[in-house]
């Protein structure tokens, strides 16, 4: 069986289940799932999508929520992982992030070979094992980990319910104009707790990607996505004609009109990353934020052909 520690949000969520999804079609396609979110349920967090968010989506059938079970070798290095993930945080004296990428790169011989595959940091390649168990760790931040089934994630990230009757319009406007999807990213990305480490797409930076657009997009037709339209209705200067979400859909609707445009400006969040994955455009463009994260480690999310600005 493929166990993995679940972490995060729809977006993180996704590049999880993706990045294991692809190991059992490639290596073990007669093993079953077992997707755990003792991580990530929150007591009082579940109106902040701290829960099982993939279960709106139709996911393949052999997929379990289970206890995770290991070898007691296996056990022996997870644990000796964390240990040297606690000391490294006491000695280390420069570049932390960069320490901790170095550290998960120098073990990865070992732990794959016990069926450990334990990666927070960009992109590693996954060997196969002959262990009966195998536990994934970490985000996966990169298509590079299941580009390979990317046909399959469109059909299994697709909402098991019908589009909302309400959106109907909105719908029918994607679909009739060169739609450009802006996804505005705010939320826990303004505590205080998140600022150093998250970078804040500015106004700026939208002014700029909404130029970008225009010099390749004919007519395009701007609808904006956020976590506070009210905020951007505000605060935004969006050319005359853009339309808005009205921000109370449910994520898996959001999520669909969102990859129901043509051409997308991101922010630096897992979800908008989705959104122009799950795009059915084959010449969509794609403008993005030149800075993903305030630690510098954010060149395996990125994708060829995207404008970074």
């Amino acid at each position: 069986m493929l166990h993995k520690l679940m972490i995060g949000r729809l977006g993180n969520q996704m590049f999880q289940y993706a990045t294991v999804r692809a190991m059992q079609l490639r290596y073990y396609p007669d093993d079953k799932i077992n997707l755990n979110f003792k991580l990530v349920y929150d007591e009082g967090e579940k109106e902040k999508g701290f829960f099982n968010q993939l279960e709106d989506f139709s996911l393949c059938e052999h997929i379990v929520d289970g206890k995770v079970q290991l070898s007691l070798v296996q056990g022996f290095y997870f644990i000796k992982y964390i240990i040297g993930y606690k000391l490294l945080k006491k000695r280390t004296k420069g570049d932390y992030e960069l320490e901790k990428r170095e550290y998960e790169k120098r073990i990865q011989g070992k732990m794959q070979r016990n069926g450990l595959f334990v990666f927070n940091y960009g992109y590693c390649w996954f060997e196969k094992t002959k262990k009966k168990n195998k536990l994934f760790v970490g985000f996966f931040e990169s298509a590079k980990y299941f580009d390979d089934i990317r046909d399959v994630l469109l059909k299994e990230f697709t909402p098991k319910r019908e589009k909302l009757k309400k959106n109907e319009k909105l719908y029918e406007r994607i679909e009739a104009s060169e739609s450009v999807c802006v996804s505005i990213r705010r939320g826990d990305f303004l505590d205080v707790e998140h600022r150093d480490k998250n970078y804040i797409c500015t106004p700026e930076y939208f002014d700029v990607a909404i130029k970008e657009i225009k010099r390749r997009v004919k007519t395009p037709q701007f609808i904006v996505f956020s976590d506070d339209v009210k905020w951007c209705k505000e605060n935004m200067n969006f050319p005359e004609g853009t339309l808005y979400e009205d921000g109370d859909d449910p994520v898996w609707e959001k999520l669909r009109l969102m990859y129901s445009c043509k051409h997308f400006i991101i922010s630096n969040s897992t979800f908008s990353w989705w959104a122009q994955y799950l795009s059915r455009n084959d010449h969509k463009v794609v403008v993005a934020p030149k800075k993903w994260k305030n630690d510098g480690f954010n060149e395996d999310i990125y994708q060829d052909g995207w404008i970074l600005v």
